[in-house]
């Protein structure tokens, strides 16, 4: 795609913040470097903020300013601050890892339990 001249975006909103186990990104779980990432929700634990990454490339491109429902503000940077923070301190990612592979040993016990 890239030697067309395209570019990947990654929408983060549903998968970023550790939600797919012990990574960060959802992409990180497929080594996929994305020229754009998008994230949201996770961000703030709720309150309205997102964000935008790109490469520096990408970023330099961009020459006006730009708006957003989600631009953010102080007390929602601040929860985001607060959340990336507990997402760190109490290892959030390894916990959904750990949580993330219990329904499939649990359907695996119910399928030997049940041949069929």
């Amino acid at each position: 795609m890239r030697k067309y001249g395209g570019v990947f975006i990654c929408d983060e909103v549903q998968t970023g913040f550790g939600r797919t186990g012990e990574k960060w990104w959802g992409c990180e779980q497929y080594g996929v470097e994305p020229d754009i990432m998008t994230m949201a929700k996770g961000i703030a634990n709720g309150l309205p903020l997102s964000a935008t990454l790109a490469t520096t490339a990408i970023a330099d491109s961009f020459t006006k300013l730009q708006i957003s429902t989600f631009g953010g503000n102080p007390i929602s940077a601040a929860a985001g601050l607060a959340t990336v923070e507990y997402i760190e301190k109490h290892d959030l990612r390894r916990n959904t890892a750990v949580q993330g592979a219990r329904p499939p040993r649990g359907l695996e016990r119910l399928q030997r339990k049940h041949p069929g």
